[in-house]
């Protein structure tokens, strides 16, 4: 077999490794030698084949991790032209990440003459460019590696520090030294150092576990509400009152239990709730449940601006809002829209949702609730934020019918649990057609509802007002990470200069 078919194959072994280790096939331990394989691949080639290889290695990975992209364009779009289209346009778009990081590893390697500090430098690059995906031309932060780990709890304990990133960078750090090991079996430190570096995590995580059982200052009753209304219903008139009168029956049967919280999904109420009027439907739901009640609704303001939102009433007359910050491109509006727009279309069907400005508590006797809409739970800094506004409890409010039955509604369900870590607040989620469940401080799902199961969640919510370091000094550690590669780059880079110019004077003399 020639080096080219070789350096493919190990870069396409790659992405298999990767794709495996998210829901739903979740083999989280392959992620911790999954880049062996492009890190071969790419030893003997030079950085532009390096680049196309590790493009290679994100586009499989992507292309199998998010698969259902395309049938949910297809479905809303109704042509699989564009929709096929749209999605090659995506997974390349995520792959070059993959490119840029094995382009720069393979051209920066022969300055580091430490092995050690030239993995440290490749976690480093790792992570900040995981952040830049993260925010980046609005985001797009599914399928971060340190999500991999949702199942290994001891293991995640480092993100009330770290975030998700922090997870990553042991990842791709632990990767570097199981590479240099089988290099050379003779250099057993690396194995023992990656082995030490495991049992320290592990440790830790097992201390932070046992510290924040069952922890919280104020225990009470929530129910969360999962009517899996299928998508092709959601804003047909022809369905509004069916599913007027499931929401009934629902708050109906929640009436006769004892909650303080209940929480519903996003867009949950089928109706435009327009200019502060037709609220009525909702306020009497909420009577009927009971408690302090949480709804997911479009609203329309005084300027006929449509917004994706949270309500629930304090009173009678009172009510809070949040309106969603962070909106997903092309199912709730449409960038660049005089260029975009003729080729491709809104998905919600409504028009454009705008977005909203600033974080918004939601306080209610001894609650302090903080709402995130759908994809909001993507940004941990969002949720951050909400913590240092006064919020002890998470609820996210979601509706992923229109992933179908796939992987997707899990995906995105896992990301609650590092939200859950991060900040050590208990996170209920609402999902329309699920995943909905119940996660403790500890990132441990304690209630988790099937997919297109519509049922109530019946559980002991417990808040707390402790802040973590995560929740006090947000992403230092990212920026730690890209100081650092930039100075050691910098030093390696002044180290190679001073090696060549001394080489150079010898020759001379």
């Amino acid at each position: 077999m020639n080096l080219k078919v070789k350096s493919i194959l190990l870069s396409i072994l790659s992405g298999l490794f990767l794709a495996s280790i998210f829901p739903k096939v979740d083999l989280f331990f392959l992620a911790w030698f999954a880049f062996i394989p492009l890190l071969f691949a790419i030893k003997k080639t030079n950085a532009k084949c390096a680049f196309w290889l590790g493009v290679l290695t994100g586009f499989c990975f992507y292309a199998l991790t998010i698969y259902w992209l395309f049938a949910m364009l297809k479905f809303n779009t109704g042509s699989a032209l564009q929709a096929g289209i749209s999605c090659l346009i995506l997974w390349f778009y995520l792959a070059l990440y993959f490119g840029v990081w094995a382009y720069l590893i393979k051209k920066t390697k022969k300055l580091f003459a430490c092995k050690i500090l030239f993995a440290l430098w490749a976690s480093c690059l790792w992570v900040g460019l995981e952040y830049l995906r993260t925010y980046f031309l609005t985001g797009f932060s599914w399928e971060l590696l340190g999500y991999s780990q949702h199942k290994v709890l001891p293991i995640i304990q480092i993100a009330e520090f770290f975030g998700v990133y922090g997870v990553s960078f042991i990842i791709i750090f632990i990767n570097f030294l199981i590479y240099f090991w089988i290099q050379n079996f003779k250099q057993i430190k690396f194995l023992l150092g990656a082995i030490a570096i495991l049992i320290v995590v592990f440790g830790f995580g097992f201390i932070r576990l046992e510290k924040f059982k069952n922890f919280g200052d104020y225990v009470f009753d929530a129910v969360i509400v999962q009517p899996s209304v299928d998508q092709y219903k959601k804003w047909d008139k022809k369905y509004r009152n069916e599913i007027l009168q499931e929401l009934k029956f629902y708050a109906a049967e929640i009436a006769d239990t004892e909650k303080e919280l209940v929480i519903w999904p996003e867009t949950a109420i089928p109706i435009v709730l327009y200019k502060d009027r037709d609220f009525d439907f909702v306020k009497n739901i909420a009577q009927t449940a009971g408690g302090f009640n949480i709804f997911g609704a479009l609203f329309v303001d005084n300027h006929d601006l449509f917004f994706n939102t949270l309500i629930a009433f304090k009173n009678e007359q009172d009510y809070y809002m949040h309106k969603k910050n962070h909106l997903v491109v092309f199912g709730e509006y449409v960038p660049f829209r005089k260029f975009l727009a003729q080729f491709f279309d809104i998905l919600n069907g409504l028009g454009d949702i705008q977005k909203g400005k600033g974080v918004e508590v939601f306080f209610y006797d001894k609650l302090a609730v903080g709402p995130l809409i759908c994809s909001e739970n993507f940004f941990p800094d969002f949720s951050r934020q909400l913590v240092r506004s006064g919020a002890q409890i998470f609820t996210n409010h979601t509706n992923d019918a229109w992933f179908f039955k796939t992987a997707a509604p899990y995906q995105h369900f896992i990301m609650n649990i590092f939200r859950a870590v991060e900040n050590r607040k208990m996170v209920l989620v609402s999902a329309n057609s699920g995943v909905s469940g119940v996660i403790d401080v500890n990132g441990k799902v304690l209630q988790q509802m099937p997919i297109f199961a519509d049922a109530l969640i019946y559980t002991k919510a417990r808040q707390n007002g402790y802040q973590t370091f995560y929740t006090k000094f947000g992403d230092i550690f990212v920026w730690a990470n890209i100081a650092f590669a930039v100075l050691a780059l910098g030093w390696a880079a002044a180290r190679a200069w001073m090696r060549k110019r001394r080489k150079k004077k010898k020759e001379k003399q």
